[in-house]
């Protein structure tokens, strides 16, 4: 059977599905993150799970300020975001479309990967490592940057990043990393992953790329996008083996502020030496500054560019440590060598970072606001260490584990390693039954080490104290 509708109808049946779509979206004055952000990050979450899908109309700026109690200047912040990132598409006289070639990824680890790996359990507190926390950012001191920005918006964007925050980026990382550059060799992104897809298109076809095994930061699904090939590299507690690298490889993607598995810090020694390697092989250094600011109590070791070289370091960032996970903004710090072909891609791609989020960052950047919050954050930090230190001698006498002990840098990271996988496997079962979901290491070889980890440093304060009543239960204390 069926059915002719007329205009009325079609209307009525598309205010009913803008109804459905956006009942379920909220906004609140008293988030840490700001109101168009929160819009922002719910158009996500709901394209991730289906709820909106490519092609489908949703409800215009004006209307949604209605439905959500905003001002219109709000919803159309948070669509300048969207549309930068590729989620929304305009077009004049058309109503606005979640962008119909939109496609969402759905990563699946290979088993050949030795990746720590934590699955995604619904209704479970993850405590595998991750880049970002909530909360660092007070809601006024977001009202503020984002009133500010709005009253300095250019007519035009600068496809390279807006003048101000990179002159913000440039400073942030002379202080913070002791790195100096010009803002003229900062380049915006739209995150990590973003930065490092940018990067990899700028510097040809079919590079064969290298990579920490064990890579904690989850960019090694990036490469293959572009076209390259992942050559896993061995580490040690130190850092990448540098004895043991291949002599084929075009490029290096590390994290020394985050040795994997284990989350160290890669020793000076070792930095040297794979710089020396570098520049003898002409292999282009892309370091992922993965969690820096937050691992210690004083300034932390200057990225490997920051050290005399002459080799090529490019440098990738985030600002999901310091202002938001939900932030999708980063920069690259690239090499004479790298910055012309980088410019090149930027332009072809656009910019994906609104020129509003781009100013309400560099005001938090340079009226404090990220140095008082990072300062806060280390104090928390070493708080929980203090509280977790009871924790460390009963899990060393938990079945089959042979020690514990917390991350040597500022994180509140505790690491378990087990005779057997299934002793490991039997850990995190419990740890399960108790509302926590740790991250393992992967399938062994004969003689390799098994351990789990459980990463308290980027939970909240309600989660915090959540899992560790739930090990407190595992381990009867």
């Amino acid at each position: 059977m069926r059915y002719n509708l007329d205009d009325y109808e079609v209307q009525f049946c598309s205010n009913i599905l803008y109804q459905l779509v956006f009942m379920f979206f909220s906004v609140s004055r008293g988030a840490s993150l700001s109101l168009p952000a929160q819009i922002a990050a719910q158009v996500r979450t709901a394209v991730a799970e289906g709820t909106l899908r490519p092609g489908d109309t949703i409800a215009s700026t004006r209307e949604l300020a209605a439905q959500l109690g905003v001002s219109r200047g709000t919803v159309v912040s948070a669509f300048d975001q969207l549309i930068g990132e590729g989620y929304l598409q305009t077009a004049q006289g058309a109503p606005t479309r979640i962008h119909p070639a939109l496609r969402v990824p759905h990563q699946v680890q290979q088993p050949s990967q030795r990746a720590t790996t934590a699955e995604s359990v619904p209704g479970l507190i993850s405590l595998a490592p991750t880049s970002g926390i909530d909360g660092m950012i007070r809601p006024a001191a977001w009202h503020r940057a984002w009133r500010e920005a709005s009253y300095s918006l250019p007519k035009q964007a600068d496809p390279q990043g807006e003048p101000k925050l990179r002159a913000a980026i440039a400073e942030h990382l002379r202080v913070a990393r002791g790195l100096h550059v010009f803002p003229e060799e900062v380049i915006v992104t739209g995150g990590t992953r973003e930065g490092l897809l940018l990067t990899l298109m700028s510097i040809g076809n079919n590079v064969r790329v290298g990579i920490e095994t064990s890579d904690a930061s989850g960019l090694r699904s990036v490469i293959p996008l572009a076209g390259h090939t992942t050559v896993p590299c061995l580490c040690d507690g130190e850092g990448v083996l540098v004895s043991q690298l291949p002599d084929d490889i075009d490029a290096l993607l590390i994290t020394p502020a985050h040795v994997p598995p284990f989350g160290g810090v890669m020793t000076v020694r070792r930095r040297i030496e794979l710089l020396e390697w570098a520049a003898a092989t002409n292999t282009l250094l892309i370091e992922d500054d993965f969690n820096t600011e937050l691992r210690y109590r004083t300034a932390p070791q200057p990225t490997l560019s920051a050290l005399p070289s002459t080799c090529n370091v490019l440098t990738l960032g985030t600002f999901t440590t310091l202002l938001h996970k939900q932030l999708s903004a980063g920069y690259i710090v690239a090499t004479p060598d790298t910055m012309s072909a980088v410019q090149a891609i930027r332009r072809v791609l656009g910019m994906p970072v609104s020129t509003v989020t781009q100013h309400a960052i560099a005001h938090l950047l340079t009226d404090g606001t990220v140095r008082k919050s990072t300062k806060a954050f280390h104090a928390r930090l070493t708080k929980r260490r203090r509280q977790l230190v009871p924790y460390i001698e009963r899990l060393s006498e938990v079945p089959g584990a042979r020690n514990a002990s917390m991350s040597n840098a500022n994180s509140a990271d505790i690491f378990v390693e087990f005779d057997h996988e299934h002793h490991l496997l039997g850990f995190r079962e419990e740890l399960r039954g108790a509302g926590c979901e740790c991250a393992i290491s992967g399938p062994a070889k004969t003689g390799e080490r098994q351990f789990a980890l459980l990463s308290f440093s980027t939970l909240s304060d309600q989660d915090f104290d959540a899992a560790t009543r739930a090990l407190t239960a595992v381990l009867d204390l």
